[in-house]
């Protein structure tokens, strides 16, 4: 079967300038990447096309080579294509790899650096994760070293970092978990466990060392970029999480014990007698943990009012109101 048009299969005309062919490549990334169709044959064959498209187009040299030839000009010159997963190949030959299925887990040399992705920021992961050519590799080859002839010796180049999102829930995000993650290696989708610490947060950035693409010299890192899923009833400020607690107003005036959820099960809280709303109760050590700091948990307190009184409820209160005067904006400077 003849191979498509590499411009017909990003949608875009010969002429198209770079920056068009990086935005038909995002965006046709985000349509058939494969952590977004599970187990969809088709999609990942066009997955893998676009990929070999833009792997073409992208690069200067290997586009002139395939508009004065085709497809047949596609292995010459200096710059040989046609595999949309060079880079890969690259990255696992330089580490002894096969290819394939097998787990790892992230060690030493694990980092975690915080960042806010802000909007269109993951258009620039999967450029960076699928599209991306070996960062400052003009450079690395440019600079030369002199040696006793008096010739310049090419810096051995690094390899492209590669930037990948995952979705933690709440849970996950605040005491740290393992995941699986799949990574296309060589047109094969590879499955490898990373480990996530305690503690990161919307758009924190885990640095993994070496894990990145590899141009023949030092081997890039991967950063895995965190989403976290809202919680249906915790919230996070700093290391602490909050929860809203709504208690009757009885309680409130004459105290009580409630069994309240944290990230390590159920505790009973007391809540002192007269206790007013938008009181915060402590729960000490029940917070976000990160390296050796542990936030607290604070329990947010919401009293709810009888509704639907009639008289005599109105007289007893009006009773115990005479009796009890508050001067609740006594300290308002209005």
């Amino acid at each position: 079967m003849a191979k498509r048009d590499f411009y017909d299969i990003l949608g875009i005309s010969k002429t198209a300038t770079p920056d068009e062919i990086k935005r038909a490549h995002r965006k046709l990334v985000r349509q058939y990447h494969p952590d977004v169709n599970k187990n969809n044959a088709a999609a990942t064959e066009k997955f893998k096309e676009v990929q070999e498209a833009y792997d073409i187009l992208s690069d200067e040299a290997k586009r002139r080579n395939y508009d004065q030839f085709g497809h047949a000009g596609v292995g010459a010159g200096p710059h040989p294509g046609g595999d949309p997963y060079e880079a890969f190949r690259r990255a696992q030959a330089g580490r002894g790899g096969h290819g394939g299925s097998h787990s790892w887990q992230a060690g030493p040399g694990v980092s975690v650096e915080d960042f806010d992705i802000g909007q269109g920021g993951f258009g620039d992961i999967f450029e960076q994760l699928f599209g991306a050519r070996g960062g400052g590799r003009g450079a690395a080859a440019a600079a030369g070293r002199s040696t006793s002839r008096g010739r310049s010796r090419p810096q051995p180049s690094r390899g492209a970092d590669i930037e990948h999102p995952v979705t933690l829930t709440f849970y996950q995000a605040a005491r740290g978990t393992k995941l699986p993650l799949q990574i296309n290696r060589e047109g094969q989708l590879e499955t490898i466990e990373i480990k996530i610490p305690p503690g990161v947060k919307e758009g924190s950035r885990i640095r993994i060392k070496g894990r990145g693409q590899q141009a023949g010299g030092q081997p890039g890192d991967l950063f895995i970029i965190t989403q976290v899923t809202p919680h249906p009833y915790f919230r996070r400020e700093e290391l602490n999480v909050l929860l809203d607690l709504p208690i009757s107003l009885y309680e409130s005036l004459l105290g009580t014990k409630v069994e309240v959820p944290t990230l390590d099960g159920p505790i009973t809280l007391t809540i002192p007698a007269g206790t007013s709303s938008g009181a915060k109760l402590r729960i000490k050590g029940r917070g976000i943990e990160r390296g050796e700091e542990k936030g607290d948990q604070f329990v947010i307190v919401k009293i709810i009012v009888p509704k639907h009184l009639d008289e005599a409820d109105k007289q007893t209160i009006e009773q115990l109101a005479t009796k009890h005067p508050i001067s609740a904006r006594a300290d308002m400077q209005w």
